[in-house]
């Protein structure tokens, strides 16, 4: 029987505890949005579904023309390749070159491919050579009734990489499912949760993923599918420090003279804080904030090319959470070309929901996000990557 309390007023403290209906608010406070736009462009992109847990893809470029030599003396004889593989096959009697550095012409006469060893005729006053002069192709030019030239021929090249399978699982009691929640009821909260987590496994994968391998040692084969990290080589440079407008430009400079000018940079807040104070620094438009989709995805802003047109920024908020600099990716930048990059899911094995995952006979649920999927990164020198931003 209930005791008898009695009092000029009941205050609030006088209710049993459980008797009081909390008030709640039922919106869920997020601390990082869903900010996966590289993925979520590559999905607005046409894509092939690859048909094996391995993929290729063959590219191929036009037959080089700029070579490098070594040191030579004024007036030699032969000068000597410093890359005779693969430059070797690339040149042959009767090709005009020019020392792009004293502006000497030649005409070749004899090659030994092997070797990278040019016989040449000179033209104009004889110069010596430097280590490392570049030396451009321009044109043949045969000799009136000569014989039918050996062609030349650019090899393709095979590129590759792996179908990784990304998991993500919630699981509760069949107990924990019927009970009211603030915010709704689970797994429905859970599995909101999961399918943002699983879409930025999917990016953290498609930047930093590998290295690419399929691990055949253990029971069963473990694929793992290269990111963007794993490709880019060429256009690859270390900041070491704060990057300035002068050094992101020439920097694109290499980067946008390859492929094509659907460009997009992903870079992390370091490098976005550099950015935008380009604007503030005498740069005029060089950066201009935006509110502009491009591929579906909202940018940040657009800075002007070397090339003339502009390049969309997407900003990684969330690489904030990595450190800057030489320890961490915070201090990168991308610059992707979006028509070299593409995913390939596996046939049937992009990202679904498969419910009713939990054992036999056990009394709870489980449901689980699946995708089977790796990343075509073609013609690495279309893309390029900043490290060390800080």
């Amino acid at each position: 029987m209930a005791e008898v309390a009695v009092s000029t007023f009941v205050s609030t403290e006088e209710y049993v505890a459980d008797e009081r209906v909390i008030e709640m608010d039922n919106t869920m406070r997020k601390l990082d949005p869903d900010t996966t736009q590289f993925t979520t462009m590559l999905n607005r992109l046409p894509s092939e579904v690859s048909t094996r847990e391995k993929f290729n893809w063959l590219e191929e470029s036009y037959v080089n023309d700029n070579y490098s030599m070594t040191a030579y003396t004024a007036g030699a004889a032969t000068i000597t390749l410093t890359n005779p593989t693969p430059d070797g096959a690339a040149i042959m009697v009767n090709d005009m070159l020019r020392n792009m550095r004293t502006g000497q012409a030649c005409l070749v006469t004899g090659v030994v491919p092997a070797t990278g060893v040019l016989t040449i005729t000179w033209f104009g006053s004889n110069a010596a050579g430097n280590a490392g002069d570049r030396f451009l192709f321009v044109g043949s030019a045969h000799k009136q009734g000569g014989p039918l030239p050996a062609p030349k021929y650019s090899q393709r090249v095979l590129g590759f990489n792996y179908t990784q399978i990304f998991r993500s699982s919630w699981s509760f009691s069949r107990t924990a499912t019927a009970i009211e929640l603030y915010g709704g009821r689970e797994p429905a909260k859970e599995g909101a949760r999961k399918a943002v987590e699983h879409k930025r496994e999917l990016e953290h994968s498609a930047f930093f993923g590998g290295p690419r391998n399929l691990i055949t040692s253990g029971q069963d084969p473990q694929g793992i599918s290269g990111g963007l990290i794993e490709f880019i080589q060429t256009n690859k440079q270390n900041v070491g420090g704060e990057l300035t407008s002068d050094f992101l430009d020439l920097w694109l400079a290499g980067v946008l003279a390859k492929g094509s000018s659907d460009k997009v940079i992903f870079t992390g807040t370091v490098g976005a804080y550099y950015v935008s104070r380009f604007n503030r620094a005498g740069q005029g438009a060089f950066w201009k904030p935006a509110d502009t989709s491009v591929h579906g995805v909202k940018v940040d802003g657009f800075i002007s090319g070397v090339f003339g047109y502009q390049i969309p920024i997407v900003v990684k908020k969330e690489w904030a959470n990595y450190p800057s600099g030489a320890n961490g990716y915070n201090g990168l930048l991308f610059c992707i070309d979006m028509s070299n990059v593409s995913a390939r899911p596996l046939r049937d094995g992009d990202t679904k929901m498969l419910t009713d995952r939990q054992p036999a006979g056990e009394d709870r649920m489980a449901n689980e996000y699946m995708t089977e999927k790796g990343w075509e990164v073609a013609q690495e020198k279309t893309h390029g990557l900043l490290t060390g931003i800080a």
